[in-house]
This record gives structure tokens, sequence and C-alpha cells, in this order.
């Protein structure tokens, strides 16, 4: 069963409309991995989505071909995100609500958090010849635990 059968109607239906205005067949493996994708905690790399396409007997080459598409089609994002090592993180946009993340630059750590002044303000503002669609504001930093490990570190 998928986490959000709403995220993966929206994704498939703008999946399709890509596909249609670009002349290309729909096809049961893209949508096995969509399923898939869909299923994964957001953000999430293409290792773990490789994993998840396994049981399917789907290859490595198909999974990579998938997230091509699904980045050209606006069904997901990428990111590059380090965490110890630089890694390319992916997220699924279609259907997800705006959002704020604040992430710690040493252990990688990610939080949602909300604030109604920020999201008004982006919703609201008017952009010239521009039409937002949804947002994500990546807030970079160092946590609490973080901070307190180099407070500790350095008073000892």
């Amino acid at each position: 069963m998928l986490k959000s059968v709403r995220s993966y109607k929206n994704a498939q239906a703008i999946l399709f409309r890509y596909l249609r205005e670009h002349e290309m067949r729909p096809s049961k493996v893209r949508d096995m991995v969509l399923t898939a994708l869909c299923q994964l905690p957001q953000p999430f790399t293409a290792e773990q989505l490789i994993k998840a396409c396994e049981a399917e007997h789907i290859s490595v080459g198909t999974v990579y071909n998938a997230l091509n598409l699904f980045l050209d089609a606006h069904v997901l994002h990428a990111y590059k995100r380090q965490q110890g090592q630089l890694a390319t993180e992916y997220e699924l946009i279609a259907g997800t609500p705006n959002k704020i993340q604040i992430i710690c630059q040493k252990c990688g750590r990610v939080q949602n958090v909300s604030s109604n002044l920020i999201t008004t303000h982006i919703r609201e503002h008017k952009y010239s010849n521009f039409n937002m669609q949804h947002f994500t504001l990546y807030v970079y930093g160092e946590c609490r635990v973080c901070r307190k490990k180099t407070i500790n570190r350095l008073g000892r």
C-alpha cells in the first residue's frame, strides 16, 4: 500500500502529461519505479530507490533513466546534500505542500519547520514574469546536538 496515494496520483498525472507532450509512451516499469519512490521516506537517494526496486528485478540503469525522466517532468527535484560526503538526494514534489527545512551542516539532520509569516510572504510576493507553483526553503546551520558536542569538545 502506498504511503500517500494522493502524491502518487498527482505524480502519475504530471508524468503522463509530460509523456504525452513529448510523444513518449507510458511504461509499466516506470510506473513501478514511481510506486517504489512514493513509498520511500522523503528525501531519498538513488541507492535507496535501487534497493526498493530490487524485488521487482528492475535494473540499475532503468532506475537512473526513470529518475532523469521524473526530474525532467518535474515530478521530482534533486539537490546535493553534504552528509560526510556529497550525495544527491531526490524528493517528490508533485502534490507536496510548501515547506521550510532546517539542515545541520555537520550531521546532515533535516527538520521540517513551519512559519506562517515566511510562508505567507513567499506566497503573496508578486514575482515579475513568474508564476510560483510551490517552494521549499532550506536553512543551513548547526543543530543543537552538534553545537553541544562542539562546546563540550572545546570546553575540555
